[in-house]
């Protein structure tokens, strides 16, 4: 389960949606530092409904903070010496990820996906080119390289117009996440 959740804040620090007469491409998008609302439901096969969840997300070059505020208050932050969970405000604890490097691999990750340099993923993905929608918004799906990964998370659909408004992570056996974006304001 945490091995599934790293993956899933690999990808998870994006911006918020917004819209304008028309979008710029995900290559265009520029941010230093992100701070968003984020309300996520994980759909897990065989379950009538969602798991959902919602919390602000804080993220800049070299550091990730996913908060986790209802159902329950869960602080993950990611940086190049490690990943850490805080629960109902305690103290800091290591989680266990996997190799040593892997903090260091997510937070590179994460920050080049909010930061709009999507050719820096393509070490850890296959991304295809945007698709423009109906409504002017664009996507793109990203295919994990490796058969591991691919394995544990499948694709992952990224949506957005100015900033990266929606993402669906497809898991293992028909699982899937479906995380959206608001401004951290409209967070709560």
């Amino acid at each position: 389960m945490k091995r599934f959740a790293v993956l899933f804040l690999t990808l998870l620090s994006f911006t918020a949606p917004a819209r304008a007469a028309s979008c710029p491409m995900p290559e265009e998008i520029r941010e230093e530092k992100v701070t968003r609302g984020f309300t996520q439901e994980r759909h897990i096969e065989g379950m009538s409904r969602p798991l959902k969840s919602a919390g602000v997300l804080h993220a800049e070059e070299g550091r990730i903070v996913w908060h986790m505020l209802k159902p329950f208050d869960v602080e993950t932050v990611i940086t190049a010496s490690g990943i850490t969970e805080a629960v109902d405000g305690g103290a800091p604890q290591p989680v266990s990820a996997g190799p040593a490097d892997m903090g260091a691999g997510i937070a590179r990750s994460a920050a080049a996906l909010m930061r709009g340099q999507w050719t820096e993923l393509e070490t850890i993905f296959n991304a295809s080119s945007p698709v423009i929608l109906e409504n002017g918004d664009w996507e793109i799906l990203l295919t994990p390289l490796q058969a591991r990964m691919k394995s544990a998370i499948g694709s992952i659909s990224v949506r957005g117009c100015e900033d990266v408004a929606r993402v669906e992570i497809g898991g293992a056996g028909g699982d899937r996440q479906v995380i959206e974006f608001v401004p951290a304001d409209d967070a709560s």
